[in-house]
């Protein structure tokens, strides 16, 4: 294995050139076994309102998990960017999608919510690191959104991160800004963090 980068834009290109890399099979198969951990999880907690993510550049899907929790009567919502903004819009089974300016796909015309309304998040990343830190896609939306609440434990919902199992890094580099992860799902289970 090459060594990895020391920066986060090395890091960056690195894990998603790796990510991206992943064959179909593999992917669908590791994609199964992080919906079932993500199912897995919230079977342990009363959570109503949830936000989850549409795959973008070789993310996790997580559609499956999605589907079997709106059955399930939990309300999901998605990201949706508003300027420099994340804010999060009810998303259904048939949901009409438009892409966003980075051509990620956003619900249209549904109802927003408040983040302190949120139970859990699951978020997209490109590294985590085994203290719970997080690396994204480099805009700073999930950090901008969720920093009001970092310091007010009990306050905002649960921040999970959703990756592969490879995309955890030793040593990542970190900013006064990056939020952390409250817990992590991949292939491999999920993990709690404790600050």
């Amino acid at each position: 294995m090459k060594p990895m980068s020391s920066t986060k834009a090395g890091l960056r290109d690195q894990l998603l050139i790796e990510r991206q890399a992943l064959h179909d099979h593999q992917r669908l198969r590791l994609d199964r076994k992080i919906c079932a951990y993500m199912l897995r999880y919230l079977d342990d907690i009363d959570a109503l309102q949830l936000a989850a993510f549409h795959p973008f550049r070789g993310e996790p899907d997580l559609m499956p998990a999605m589907e079997a929790l709106h059955q399930a009567a939990r309300r999901i919502y998605l990201p949706v960017v508003n300027a420099e903004q994340l804010e999060f819009k009810r998303w259904r089974p048939g949901s009409v999608l438009k892409p966003n300016v980075f051509g990620i796909p956003e619900p249209v015309n549904s109802d927003a919510c408040d983040l302190s309304s949120l139970d859990v998040v699951f978020m997209p990343l490109v590294a985590f690191s085994s203290a719970g830190e997080r690396l994204g896609m480099g805009g700073g939306f999930y950090d901008r959104a969720f920093a009001p609440f970092v310091n007010h434990p009990g306050t905002g919902p649960q921040r999970i991160g959703v990756a592969y199992g490879f995309q955890q890094i030793d040593g990542l580099p970190v900013d006064a800004w990056d939020v952390p992860l409250d817990a992590v799902i991949t292939d491999r289970g999920s993990r709690v963090f404790t600050y």
